[in-house]
């Protein structure tokens, strides 16, 4: 595989589908939020029944930003593993001060379970396209889930309203390292013809 961003012109989406990565270890080189927002303004094409737009970010970019962040998220944590070892809240510490960049995705949600399930999906769509943009501008980055994403705690100490919940947590930054391509299930094993 090419290393990522050596190529001089644009990748073809099959590509950037192909060998796009999750990326866990970063280069410490900056990445803005002028850099992410134009991937963000072409993100937003992503299909999206009845054109409802169920989402909105927040980032940190910045020093003071990420230190921000982190605080909630030891809180959160503490909370949450009240035996936890001084050492691992450190590794978190670590390792988030040294992530370049953090993209929270905000996921309106709607009372109507149906329009609820197309909205994630379409939210979901949006974030696989920014994920592909950034991977053409050589920017990498690993969509983190989980439990932090339904605390409400966590979800009001971040600023989120009522109708509000976190999609995915995007850990952002130019490759330090790119893993290798891990082999997927044939899709023409799954294809079945309805008869």
């Amino acid at each position: 595989m090419q290393d990522i961003k050596q190529q001089t012109e644009a990748l073809t989406v099959r590509d950037a589908v192909r060998y796009r990565r999750s990326i866990r270890k970063f280069k410490a080189t900056a990445v803005t939020i002028e850099q992410l927002e134009p991937l963000l303004e072409d993100a937003v094409y992503a299909p999206n029944h009845k054109l409802t737009e169920p989402w909105r970010f927040l980032y940190a970019t910045t020093d003071e930003a990420k230190e921000a962040f982190i605080k909630r998220f030891i809180t959160f944590f503490k909370r949450n593993n009240p035996e936890a070892k001084e050492e691992k809240i450190n590794q978190y510490r670590d390792y988030f001060s040294q992530v370049p960049a953090l993209l929270f995705v905000v996921l309106k949600e709607n009372e109507n379970p149906v329009v609820r399930n197309d909205d994630f999906a379409a939210v979901s769509a949006l974030i696989q396209n920014f994920q592909l943009l950034a991977w053409d501008q050589g920017i990498g980055m690993v969509w983190k889930s989980g439990r932090i994403l339904y605390d409400q705690d966590f979800q009001q100490d971040m600023g989120l309203k009522e109708n509000e919940r976190f999609a995915a947590i995007l850990h952002i930054g130019y490759p330090e390292e790119v893993p290798e391509v891990k082999s997927r299930q044939k899709a023409s094993s799954l294809l079945t013809e309805l008869k």
